[in-house]
């Protein structure tokens, strides 16, 4: 199938400058019917599930295969683009507060719709699935130095090989740095490695985009199939305030878009689908980033220092739909655990989520082990992580699609900011 695909891509390669297939949000959405359709009225056998799964799987394996290389030249010429460092100065010393501010706003709606809903009260607690050891403990029992020190990437070449996106952002950044304050004629030829490799990573995603319908259809059958439409009825309440929470957050992306960004909201909905799309059906920021990239170049017309800069290191700490879906929870167990927070407890708790958001892969699932932190910080038993097993598959696609969005918004913000358009 994937050389079917990669035959008719190289055919049609001509046809467009364009690298991701037309009518591809359609295209995605199709599929997604099938993938729910399939998952609800087509009984499949054990024997068979690896074999409906693997479509998506090879999907996200291709995304995944060019993440390292696509992070480290996208930081590296987003950087060198910036042309001198009084100008990256100014870009990072306005997105950084900017990422702060829309994760604090995030936090506070989690907060307030899920205390004024209460959904823990109506929640039956026979439903709670055993609870789950997470067995990924390095990242929770770090201290705040450490953490600060796990951001240097000592080997590099070691934080390629274990993807540690935030340590491949940081070396990016030194040496994007770096290139700005050599003199260019010593680094035109490592320049245009960068913008090969980019070129290649980009070329890679191209090919995988043939496949995304299929896959799409793929994941969702599987998503389903671990979720169970149980899970789904008797948590209602709780995923009605978590959608409802991030339905609020692509609101105020969309006001930040008209007033700040001085764009049609509508016309940028338009243009980002295929982004939404891709996080929705891979749960994924760090999958979605090379569509996200073509998307901020080709439909949104943003400049190479803005996108190559704000994406990659968005997807690395701006997760404004975690932070939602981390404050929501941690307020639902409360109110199922009979905790009361205090004022204080709950400014400690958007303090600490701000801080947890930070630097979480952009992974699926990987946000509940970063949720075990936030909920000892207000003495929430971490084994009430059981209980939203069940539902957070689909909740990890919505909250993955406001994170992308989120990146999206910040980049043609930083637009208008840096470059007046």
């Amino acid at each position: 199938m994937f050389l079917l695909s990669l035959t008719y891509f190289i055919k049609d390669s001509n046809m467009t400058d364009s690298i991701l297939p037309k009518n591809l949000w359609l295209k995605i959405l199709i599929g997604m019917v099938i993938g729910i359709l399939v998952a609800l009225y087509v009984p499949i056998s054990d024997t068979l599930k690896p074999w409906v799964s693997l479509p998506g799987d090879l999907f996200i394996a291709l995304l995944k295969m060019v993440i390292v290389p696509l992070v480290l030249s996208s930081v590296i010429l987003g950087i060198a683009s910036a042309g001198s460092l009084n100008a990256l100065k100014s870009m990072g010393a306005r997105l950084i507060p900017y990422f702060i501010l829309t994760t604090a706003v995030a936090i506070t709606i989690g907060i307030g719709i899920t205390s004024f809903v209460e959904p823990g009260l109506a929640i039956d607690k026979s439903i709670m699935a055993p609870a789950e050891k997470i067995t990924t403990q390095t990242l929770l029992d770090m201290s705040i130095p450490d953490r600060i020190m796990n951001t240097i990437p000592v080997n590099p070449v070691e934080a390629q090989l274990s993807k540690n996106m935030l340590q491949l952002v940081i070396l990016g950044i030194i040496v994007g740095i770096s290139l700005l304050t050599i003199k260019r004629k010593t680094t035109k030829t490592f320049r245009d490695i960068c913008e090969f490799t980019q070129d290649l990573c980009l070329m890679v995603v191209s090919w995988a985009m043939w496949l995304a319908p299929i896959a799409v259809a793929s994941l969702m059958v599987k998503a389903i199939g671990t979720m169970g439409m149980s899970a789904l009825s008797s948590m209602a309440l709780y995923m009605a305030c978590v959608v409802g929470g991030l339905l609020c957050i692509l609101v105020f992306y969309m006001i930040v878009v008209w007033v700040v960004a001085k764009r049609n909201p509508l016309i940028f909905l338009s243009d980002i689908r295929n982004a939404q799309m891709i996080a929705f059906s891979t749960s994924s920021s760090m999958a979605t980033m090379p569509v996200s990239l073509s998307v901020a170049e080709e439909r949104l017309k943003t400049s190479d220092d803005v996108h190559g800069f704000v994406i990659p290191l968005g997807a690395t700490i701006n997760m404004d739909g975690t932070a939602l879906y981390q404050a929501t929870v941690a307020i639902f167990l409360c109110q199922i655990f009979g905790i009361d927070l205090s004022l204080g407890e709950t400014i400690l708790l958007l303090i600490t989520t701000i801080g947890a958001s930070i630097g979480t892969p952009g992974l699926p699932g990987v946000g509940l082990i970063v949720l075990a932190t936030i909920l000892s910080s207000i003495g929430v038993p971490a084994e009430g992580i059981g209980l939203i097993l069940g539902v957070d598959r689909l909740l990890d696609m919505c909250r993955t699609t406001i994170n992308v969005t989120g990146d999206l918004t910040a980049t043609v913000v930083m637009e208008r900011w840096m470059h007046g358009k």
